[in-house]
């Protein structure tokens, strides 16, 4: 009976131990997959000490540069050049995203917004250059985006990595708790990728796309014209024909009252009437008097 007893608490040991190891061993690879998250190696050491892109070999030649200009033209007439301008930007492969135009009695001005892909973005300027139009200013820069766009693949590889593990380990959740928890690190994971997503998708774009800020001036023979101004009799003729209108709004507004003034008088005529038969009244009973 002792031996019966002995045997059961050991097999009841022994489930305990399992279980609680099952759960370490889920708590612990859930750590481990935020431990990978966090540290994602894009950099390695270089022979003289300094920290260096960890880069593939086929990522070298292939450089991420984002180039914009800005321009500024002054032509003789407007409506040629931007019509020679769009026909270009139409051969090029090109697009206007933004166009502002205004005019004065001074000058012409149009502010353009020109998107050109990377290969012709040169041969744009160039023509721009030689063109008819008289260059104003001219300010080219680029940025290298290399070690960014590689920094975001390789965060954004790793992530996905631990996406695949976190949906592995969500099949394996045994209760509620752990299904949730799992799932809040999905929700999350796929954010911070979504997000990596959208960078890589504008980096791409702006690469891919370069932009080039066009400003046109057409400038005009402006001659100032004094204003002249009227004469005496031409003020005094003004005034009258303002006087007779006047006049002539009087009456009429007069003539449109006629129910009233027909009114006004029938009344005006019974009272002094009534007056009057008082009067003669009293004068009566003072002679009887």
């Amino acid at each position: 009976m002792n031996k019966l007893i002995l045997y059961a608490l050991f097999f009841a040991l022994l489930c305990s131990c399992s279980g609680n190891y099952e759960k370490d061993s889920y708590s612990d690879e859930m750590a481990d997959y935020e431990l990978e998250e966090e540290s994602i190696p894009v950099t390695a050491q270089a022979n003289d000490g300094t920290q260096v892109q960890s880069i593939e070999p086929n990522y070298l030649s292939n450089k991420k540069i984002i180039k914009d200009a800005r321009i500024g033209l002054e032509v003789d007439d407007y409506m040629q050049f931007r019509s020679n301008l769009d026909s270009l930007i139409y051969k090029l492969n090109g697009y206007i995203s933004n166009d502002n135009l205004s005019k004065n009695d001074y000058s012409l001005n149009c502010d353009l917004t020109i998107r050109i892909s990377a290969a012709n973005f040169v041969k744009l300027i160039s023509n721009l250059e030689t063109g008819s139009g008289k260059l104003l200013y001219k300010n080219i820069s680029a940025r290298d985006v290399t070690e960014e766009f590689i920094d975001i693949e390789a965060r954004l590889k790793t992530k996905k990595e631990v996406e695949k593990r976190y949906t592995q380990l969500l099949s394996r959740a045994r209760n509620i708790k752990e299904i949730l928890e799992v799932e809040e690190k999905l929700r999350v994971i796929r954010e911070e990728i979504e997000s990596k997503e959208g960078r890589l998708k504008y980096l791409n774009s702006q690469v891919s796309f370069s932009t080039i800020y066009l400003q046109i001036t057409q400038n005009f023979d402006y001659k100032y014209e004094p204003v002249k101004e009227k004469g005496f009799f031409q003020h005094l003729f003004k005034s009258l024909d303002k006087g007779w209108k006047g006049f002539l709004a009087f009456l009429i507004f007069f003539f449109r009252l006629w129910p009233l003034l027909i009114i006004g008088s029938f009344v005006f005529y019974y009272i002094r009437k009534i007056r009057r038969k008082k009067r003669q009244n009293k004068l009566n009973e003072s002679t009887k008097k």
